[in-house]
């Protein structure tokens, strides 16, 4: 065996020119999959961070009634007793309350449609870290009556600032019209664009006495100390309150669109990833059927002498491998300086602001890849080249040695 590595591997080199093009082929092509994997593999990883750690948590309870018609009134049954109990628990890292309805805003000359969260401002800022995406202006401020924040599109499409007042209208406990002054303490921005133009945060105290419902929250939304124990807690917290009116769901049950997100990214370098190895396995299959044609004559003498078939289709796929290693070790150690480099650097991706906007991605993205994915991208180089290199050295144990050898005089 060791006799027959040597042959392989001075074969691939007795046409020089013939392997580096192969080489570089491969090295571009995991190269390429490598920063398609890292750009996307971050964008998944920004997507999620702007979900569970500013929005949704990891966990969320809620009336399953208020899902299907999201009023004020429809609330968790004991829900200040729930939120108690939870924030006592060591899995929990923060939890707090929201109570959120569907309203009207309207400034001076403008109005909009908007979805007003009563939050509670200290539980709100451990939990979603609300505050730390305040673009001007303070949090919700308890030197003020009925401080709001909005985001700044909201802001401007209102041609409001901090200070200002705005008018708040919503439907109240019996279905009548609520409306009260706000006073603008703070604007936030957001990744997405629909929520920087339709959440406006006001103190959830404010909310629930202009509305009658004191004390009453629509949702409770729970950060856990460890990530990785989302499901075990899940089914405790369900388990626990096991009720008809209260529904306990993870981010992903609860907020269909980020699971709809992080589906489509997962689904896109799949996509990618099998794109490029199929490109590969065509350049491998071609490059080793031209050796085949080019050594058809050394292949008959090699069978002529004794050289058993077996071992004729175990050299060609060593030779196959070779190529792959090299290209796939070179394309990785390029992929992986690179991916360091736009990892501080980061790309700017401005040009698309809008559509990366409407999804939820910033415009400067810093691709980052785990290790476990090189790893996965150097096994399935190599398994690609193992099963594309079976029909070129089938081809070969084909050939009559006679007739190999005759052909080529």
């Amino acid at each position: 065996m060791k006799t027959l590595l040597k042959i392989a591997w001075r074969n691939i080199w007795r046409n020089t020119t013939r392997s580096l093009v192969v080489v570089i082929s491969l090295a571009i092509g995991i190269w390429a999959t490598v920063i398609i994997l890292a750009v996307s593999d971050s964008l998944h990883m920004e997507a999620l961070k702007d979900g569970i750690e500013y929005k949704y948590g990891h966990i969320q309870i809620q009336n399953p009634d208020f899902i299907k018609n999201e009023k004020l009134t429809i609330t968790i049954p004991n829900g200040e007793r729930i939120l108690k109990e939870i924030r006592t628990d060591d899995e929990v890292k923060a939890a707090t309350a929201r109570t959120e309805v569907s309203g009207i805003i309207a400034s001076a000359g403008n109005s909009s449609n908007v979805i007003l969260i009563g939050i509670l401002p200290g539980a709100e800022e451990k939990t979603t870290m609300l505050k730390s995406r305040l673009a001007t202006g303070e949090y919700l401020s308890q030197k003020v009556r009925n401080p709001i924040i909005l985001g700044e599109r909201l802001a401007k499409k209102l041609n409001v600032k901090p200070g200002n007042k705005v008018v708040l209208g919503f439907e109240g406990k019996s279905g009548e019209l609520i409306s009260s002054t706000f006073r603008i303490t703070g604007l936030y921005n957001a990744t997405q664009t629909r929520d920087e133009e339709m959440l406006v945060y006001a103190d959830l105290y404010d909310v629930t006495k202009l509305a009658g419902i004191e004390g009453q929250y629509n949702k409770i939304v729970i950060k856990l100390k460890e990530p990785e124990q989302l499901a075990t807690y899940l089914a405790f917290l369900q388990s626990k309150f096991s009720q008809p009116d209260v529904l306990v769901q993870d981010w992903r049950q609860a907020n269909p669109e980020l699971e709809l997100i992080s589906d489509m990214i997962y689904q896109m370098d799949i996509i990618m990833t099998i794109i490029v190895l199929i490109a590969l396995a065509f350049g491998i299959v071609n490059t080793m059927l031209m050796s085949i044609l080019e050594r058809y004559k050394e292949l008959g003498i090699l069978m002529a002498i004794g050289m058993n078939r077996r071992r004729v289709f175990t050299m060609i796929v060593v030779e196959t491998t070779y190529l792959s290693i090299l290209g796939g070790a070179v394309g990785m150690l390029i992929g992986f300086v690179t991916v360091s480099i736009l990892s501080y650097n980061g790309i700017n991706l401005s040009l698309f602001s809008e559509a990366l906007s409407g999804w939820g991605f910033s415009d400067v993205v810093y691709p980052t890849l785990e290790p476990r994915v090189y790893v996965l991208i150097t096994v399935l180089v190599i398994l690609t080249a193992v099963l594309t290199s079976i029909y070129p050295a089938v081809k070969a144990l084909m050939l009559n040695p006679n007739e190999a050898i005759s052909k080529q005089n």
